[in-house]
């Protein structure tokens, strides 16, 4: 009975963690990433497993034993003061609070699918509903239930593509049977180049690698999101800091055993849709007879034929027709299907039934209940809140607005879900990662180290991810010499530039900007880095201000308090 005792717990905490680390944004955007980007897509199921293993290795073992209840309260005990607490506090809100958006963004497009809102008003409405929901149960979520919710995310994505696996070559284990799918899309994509019904300038091939990302922008992603989850505020404080060493590091391998199970799941769904996709292209499909799916998504703004939304068929067939090229068979060229909507959309792109589709949204929508606590959690301890009156007013009134700012976040679409929930992690990653673990194995890592860390690695993240999308222009001006940008990149900028500042007040000067700024964004950068990749800049700046800073300033509490 007593090994029952110890294993069962890191068996069920194992499966929450991997719920809370694969949440609703990650259970959409995945297979959209690997079917958007091919190979490279890759990236993100990679990151997530590699920061199981450093959660495992690096940090599980040591900082259950620091007797924190959360980041904020670790950093206070290893460094002392009050100064690195509050700067660990404003990453914990930043990281969550961006995770929070990127959950609203999520439970939005669900909304807007199962009950035909616009997109912006089904974020709203998700969010008033998760507000209820979070005002009557507080914070508290039992491990349980939030493992018997990622058993639903897996069951959600192994079911239709078992079901595929069986239909399509006899095989009911998709994780082996989809190598058939692999060959059928590569063999399908030279087809369609064949045939002139793809253009190979546009065309990211499946199997081809470093064509979205180059190895290092592909590299940046995954030590983002595996540094992320392995500082991740709301993962350590609900099954590390509570358990025993023992405990803690057998939640970490249960975890990366059933992530891995869900991540190996995605490329699958992605090749069957693409294999899908393929198909129907290959078809010769008129624009007149396209399927109703491109237009149920398509009135939701995730599908765009011929450059337009795909409303409805009218629409459609007018903007094709007023291509330069304009053709009456839809071309793949022609076809540009949001990330976001792949997983969610999946069953109807493979002609599967209704109660698939249902199956995908019921576990999304549980994900997102199930974690939502998580995030909300991690931001009222930031405010003080770790262990006492969890269910009171003040906690319950931080997670309200913390949800209302980030329900109004994500009605703006500051980029795709998994983009924002990869920012997320990236945030962690460039203000915790080093001085949490330098904090943990290295004993004369000191206070002013770790202020020095977090303030750098915060900054420096924050300032690239916002000033290369937002303030792309300004950027690339000022670091023009840093830009990996090419001699024609460059002097299309200036052309674009001239464009804008000459043409008349108006749609015409608004339409400048806007082609200025979009172009600005592609080589707004730092030797080729990419916002995803944010981390490549953080992490050295943060390891060495920690190594450095704290061999200049040692740590003035004894050593024997430190973990």
């Amino acid at each position: 009975m007593q090994g029952r005792s110890e294993i069962s717990p890191g068996f069920v905490h194992g499966l929450a963690l991997a719920g809370d680390a694969i949440s609703a944004p990650f259970l959409l955007g995945l297979a959209g990433a690997v079917f958007a980007w091919g190979h490279d897509g890759l990236a993100f199921g990679l990151g997530l497993g590699a920061g199981f293993f450093l959660l495992q290795i690096l940090v599980a073992p040591r900082l259950s034993q620091a007797g924190a209840c959360s980041l904020p309260d670790y950093f206070a005990r290893r460094f002392g003061g009050t100064l690195p607490r509050l700067l660990a506090a404003l990453i914990v809100v930043l990281s969550m609070g961006t995770l929070l958006v990127a959950q609203l963004m999520a439970a939005g497009l669900v909304t807007a699918r199962l009950i035909g809102l616009k997109v912006d008003w089904a974020v709203l409405v998700a969010a008033g509903v998760l507000l209820v929901a979070f005002a009557l149960r507080g914070l508290r979520a039992a491990a349980w239930l939030r493992a018997l919710v990622f058993l639903l995310m897996l069951a959600a994505l192994l079911a239709p593509a078992v079901q595929l696996s069986a239909e399509w070559y006899g095989l009911p284990v998709p994780q082996i049977a989809y190598g058939n799918a692999l060959f059928q899309v590569r063999g399908l994509e030279e087809t369609l180049l064949e045939q002139e019904l793809a253009d190979p300038a546009v065309m990211n091939p499946m199997l081809t690698p470093f064509v979205a990302l180059d190895p290092l922008n592909f590299l940046g992603i995954v030590l983002g999101l595996a540094l992320g989850l392995a500082s991740l505020p709301h993962l350590i404080a609900r099954h590390i800091m509570p358990a025993s060493t023992r405990a803690a590091r057998a939640t970490a391998v249960w975890g990366l055993l059933f992530a891995g199970a869900l991540l190996t799941a995605a490329p699958v769904l992605a090749t069957y849709g693409k294999l899908a996709v393929l198909k129907l292209v290959a078809t010769r499909v008129e624009i007149s007879q396209l399927p109703q799916w491109i237009f149920t998504y398509g009135r939701l703004g995730l599908v765009d034929v011929c450059g337009v939304p795909a409303i409805d068929k009218a629409v459609v067939a007018a903007a094709c027709a007023a291509l330069p090229d304009a053709s009456s068979i839809m071309r793949l060229q022609d076809l540009a299907l949001s990330p976001d909507m792949i997983t969610l959309a999946f069953t109807e792109i493979a002609g599967l039934g209704a109660p698939m589709l249902w199956l995908i949204a019921a576990a999304a929508l549980a994900a997102i209940l199930a974690t939502l606590d998580g995030p909300l959690a991690a931001i009222a301890a930031a405010f003080g809140w770790e262990t006492q009156d969890r269910m009171g007013l003040a906690p319950r009134v931080i997670g309200g607005c913390a949800l209302v700012v980030a329900a109004f976040v994500a009605t703006t679409h500051p980029a795709s879900i998994l983009e924002v929930a990869t920012w997320a992690f990236t945030i962690a990653a460039a203000g915790l990662f080093a001085p949490l673990v330098v904090g943990l194995w290295w004993r004369r890592a000191s206070g002013p180290a770790a202020i020095t860390a977090m303030v750098l690695g915060l900054g420096l993240c924050l300032h690239y991810l916002a000033a290369t999308r937002y303030l792309a222009v300004g950027f690339f001006e000022v670091w023009e010499t840093l830009s990996s940008a090419g001699p024609t990149a460059r002097e299309i900028f200036g052309e674009l530039k001239t464009a804008w500042v000459t043409a008349a007040p108006g749609p015409a000067k608004d339409a400048a900007w806007a082609a200025l700024d979009a172009h600005a964004q592609g080589i707004a950068n730092w030797w080729g880095i990419g916002p995803l990749a944010a981390i490549l800049l953080a992490l050295p700046v943060t390891i060495g201000a920690m190594i450095l800073v704290s061999l200049v300033v040692p740590q003035r509490r004894p050593a024997e308090t430190a973990p």
